[in-house]
């Protein structure tokens, strides 16, 4: 297929695909939200019943109250029931006052009473047959708070009283049929609403459930309803809203695409035709006719192969001469540091000869001796560099590397001098296919740095090891020593690089390349309390077929 139509289609494809997620993330984000609004709606609505009917019997509460405290109705009771002169043509006038404070509250029942449940007035008639026990229950409660009444119709009843020098007690109590006021509630809300039994479940319409509790605890269930026609008319609309921008998205990007691909597709087929020149890897400059960024990038490319190509084989010959010179100064630095007492040792003893001088046997063992070390030392800085730069392919083989590290700790257990040495195993580390004197060999130098850098005092060194992922094996080793200088971090693995009095500086930069060599790397790890960690990974799979450059 040529480029132009695999333009097409892959612009087309993406343009597709990108819509088809989008709209259907969009649209599910919508649908979801929209129908958490609705529930959400539902829900706040029977929340806002509860507190209406809350906020009414509360109000309710007041009116009666302040009937107590300052009401004619509720002082005449009391002055005449105090008086004694409560007979039967003020009880009558008592009674027919009642029916004007209901009317005049809003309420649907009133009555007025004695504290011992004697009926002096209420409205509507049928109070008549209250019996006189479930009149004193009626007019003794909280009259601090409303109470509910669950029969026959649930209602809130609001109660006060007030009492005379005498100890006795004038009781008003209203009451309000909850049922009218919920329908009217609901009607505003546009909502169902039901009290006490629950309506049947369908699903078509959306359900909501609360609960008005007075303060004894009486509890009246309500539950509120809404179709969802609403609902899914919305959904319906979110729907074809999605659908109609998703075609309109992919229409332009397969417009776009093909626009695109008529612009770009023939230079660059042609770009490409001419590419393939340089397939072999050689350095050839293309030549393709155009104009605009065509033509430039067919200049820049050309330009780019003549330049790559010199500039590698400068870069090549560079590196080498470099290293040469690297190894050479390093190589040399090292072997001059000891030449120098080598130096003085003999000319002070051509001195003392020349002289004649009685201290020359007495100073000739200790320049002998000096020379000699020096000579030792010079030799030591020779066979690590040999190893360094001789070092022999790993060869690979199961070693578990747990093991390992216990095998360096006890090695070290006899000059470990006050420090505590310890190996931290983290569940079951997988075997690694490694060179196992090599891995000895990283865990041993930095098992003795770790070591070296203590106090003579004494001081911590852990081996932790664990599996680094599924195809990984971690090696931590640390110290709680001074750390690591901030100027001699950086170069912590080049050769030669040591701050140590003793020791060629080489140790590090052969562990290095060991775990290079194995696939693996070994990284010093900057910790935030005192001390140093180093940290070797090394691959389950084992080294790579052929060894990575150091």
């Amino acid at each position: 297929m040529r480029l132009a139509p695999r333009l097409v289609f892959a612009f087309g494809f993406v343009a597709t695909l990108s819509v088809a997620g989008l709209g259907y993330v969009l649209r599910e984000d919508r649908r979801q939200s929209e129908a958490g609004r609705f529930e959400h709606e539902v829900v706040s609505a029977c929340n806002r019943v509860v507190d209406e009917l809350v906020r009414q019997a509360e109000s309710d509460q007041r009116l009666i109250a302040g009937a107590c405290e300052a009401g004619e109705l509720v002082d005449r009771a009391l002055i005449w029931l105090e008086a004694g002169t409560l007979d039967d043509d003020r009880r009558l006038a008592l009674s027919r006052l009642v029916p004007q404070e209901r009317q005049a509250f809003g309420l649907d029942e009133l009555v007025l009473a004695t504290h011992s449940g004697e009926l002096l007035g209420q409205d509507p008639m049928t109070m008549l047959n209250v019996t006189r026990p479930q009149m004193v229950a009626l007019v003794a409660g909280d009259v601090a708070h409303f109470a509910l009444r669950m029969a026959p119709q649930p209602a809130v009843t609001s109660r006060c009283r007030k009492s005379g020098a005498g100890g006795q007690a004038i009781a008003l109590a209203g009451t309000r049929r909850l049922g009218p006021l919920v329908q009217r509630l609901g009607k505003t809300l546009d909502v169902q609403v039901a009290l006490v039994t629950p309506p049947t479940q369908r699903e078509d319409v959306a359900h909501a459930n609360c609960m008005l509790i007075d303060t004894a605890g009486a509890k009246l269930p309500i539950f509120v309803e809404k179709p969802k026609t609403e609902l899914v008319e919305n959904l319906a609309r979110i729907d074809h809203n999605v659908l109609y921008a998703g075609f309109a998205s992919m229409g332009v990007a397969l417009l776009l695409a093909v626009l695109l691909a008529r612009n770009l597709g023939r230079p660059i087929s042609k770009l490409a035709s001419e590419a393939q020149k340089v397939a072999s890897g050689e350095a050839r400059p293309l030549e393709v006719r155009g104009t605009g960024e065509i033509a430039e990038l067919t200049r820049a490319f050309d330009k780019m192969l003549l330049d790559l190509e010199a500039t590698r084989q400068r870069l090549a010959g560079a590196s080498r001469v470099a290293a040469w010179r690297e190894v050479a100064r390093r190589v040399a630095h090292e072997i001059k540091n000891p030449l120098a007492p080598i130096r003085a040792a003999v000319e002070t003893l051509r001195r003392l000869r020349a002289r004649g001088d009685p201290e020359f046997d007495a100073y000739f063992d200790e320049a002998t001796r000096t020379v000699l070390d020096e000579v030792h030392r010079i030799s030591n800085i020779v066979t690590e560099f040999t190893r360094f730069a001789r070092l022999p392919p790993p060869r690979p083989q199961p070693v578990d590397v747990a093991e390992l590290a216990h095998q360096v700790v006890r090695l070290h257990e006899a000059n470990k001098g006050g420090a505590r040495l310890r190996v931290l195993v983290h569940g079951t580390p997988p075997y690694v296919h490694a060179d196992r004197d090599q891995i000895v060999q990283v865990l041993t130098n930095l098992v003795q740095n770790a070591l070296d850098a203590l106090d003579p005092s004494g001081g911590d060194v852990s081996v932790s090891v664990g599996a680094e992922g599924p195809n990984h094996v971690r090696v931590t080793v640390a110290d709680s020593g001074p750390g690591v200088a901030p100027e001699i971090a950086a170069r912590l693995f080049e050769p030669y690089a040591t701050n140590k009095e003793h020791g060629t500086g080489l140790g590090l930069a052969i562990a290095q390349r060991i775990a290079i060599e194995h696939g693996g790397e070994l990284a010093y790890v900057p910790t935030a309390a005192r001390g140093a960690a180093f940290r070797l990974i090394l691959p389950v799979a084992g080294p790579p077929s052929e060894p990575q450059p150091s």
